[in-house]
């Protein structure tokens, strides 16, 4: 049975292929995206037969999600990795009073999982994606499992992931953009494809700490790690292992280790302000690595083009706002809320 301090140190191991220049990196040359065969390295644009392939995992991606209405609603999601964004998102859904089965969720990390496992079928998981540095210790009795080779399909990823957004967007899918906005240039990027489609947006940002972040992301790893070792873990997790995310990631979202908030909460408040296809803004704050997401603020627009106002402040103009339409047409009007 694989022991936490067995699990310790193989996460050693992990950081130290991972730290920049290792064999664990996106830029890595067992990269998918650095395979000459399947890529234009210099413009990052993928072959012929890599492009079918890529059409051939947004086709089954879209085709598992039949019910995805098409209202052009989305949500995009920010704050560092392990704040707990997947349980706000449960939240988010449920007050749009529709189902999990109405969005198609976009994350990077589902594409990861598509493309290790794709590697696994054909075969070019072992005879190119696996480093030498990971064979010579594999060799020696150490286990690694496919997730914990993200990094080598991280690029990839990402692309896959813009295609999915650019594809759901013009069929006006509703979607759940999971991400971090910690690049403020890319933040405004996809608010811009967002608005020009006519979306009605809500972010949410979920926050917390550098160190609740990282202990969150490696105690989940771990978790993964140690039930595919000791066998009760099922499905992909079984195979694919636990997902590792390497500290320095979570420590790139902050300033400072002291920070109480992430990058990401400043980027994700700026987009919603400058963005008026924003209909709505919330902060989710995570106080511990044992404590769930706590909704602490609500902001909307209580008119469109308007400033984003607090839930008070909004709710006080849309009753003023029927009360004269009332006296006018004799019936009631309704302000927008998102989904709702």
């Amino acid at each position: 049975m694989t022991t936490e301090d067995q699990a310790a140190a193989h996460r050693a191991t992990l950081e130290r292929l991972g730290a920049d220049g290792g064999p664990l990196t996106a830029q890595s040359k067992t990269a998918t995206a650095q395979n000459p065969e399947w890529f234009n390295v210099r413009r990052g644009e993928p072959r012929q037969d890599r492009r079918r392939l890529h059409n051939e995992i947004l086709a089954r991606f879209i085709e598992s999600r039949p019910e995805v209405r098409r209202d052009k609603k989305a949500i995009v999601l920010a704050g560092p990795p392990g704040a707990g964004k997947s349980t706000a998102q449960a939240a988010l859904i449920q007050a749009t009073r529709t189902q999990p089965e109405h969005w198609l969720p976009i994350n990077a990390d589902d594409f990861k999982d598509e493309l290790l496992q794709q590697a696994r079928q054909d075969g070019s998981y072992d005879s190119y994606l696996v480093p030498d540095e990971v064979r010579a210790l594999e060799a020696a009795g150490e286990k690694f499992y496919p997730r914990e080779l993200a990094a080598l399909v991280h690029t990839e990823s990402s692309i896959l992931a813009k295609k999915a957004r650019n594809e759901a967007l013009e069929s006006g899918m509703n979607v759940i953009i999971d991400g971090t906005l910690g690049n403020e240039k890319q933040a405004r990027i996809l608010l811009d494809r967002l608005q020009a489609a006519g979306y009605d947006v809500l972010v949410a940002d979920v926050e917390t700490t550098q160190n609740v972040s990282e202990a969150r992301t490696m105690g989940r790893w771990e978790r993964g790690y140690l039930d595919a070792e000791n066998g009760t873990a099922t499905g992909l997790d079984a195979e694919l292992g636990g997902r590792w995310v390497p500290q320095s990631f979570p420590a790139s979202l902050f300033n400072e280790p002291s920070d109480t908030e992430s990058i990401c909460a400043a980027n994700a408040a700026a987009i919603a302000a400058d963005y008026g296809c924003v209909s709505e803004y919330q902060v989710y704050r995570v106080a511990d690595k044992d404590a769930g997401p706590k909704l602490e603020t609500t902001q909307g627009r209580a008119k469109a083009g308007g400033p984003l106002v607090d839930s008070e402040t909004q709710a006080a103009v849309r009753d003023a706002s029927t009360t004269r339409t009332a006296r006018h047409n004799n019936r009631p009007q309704t302000g927008k809320d998102f989904g709702r």
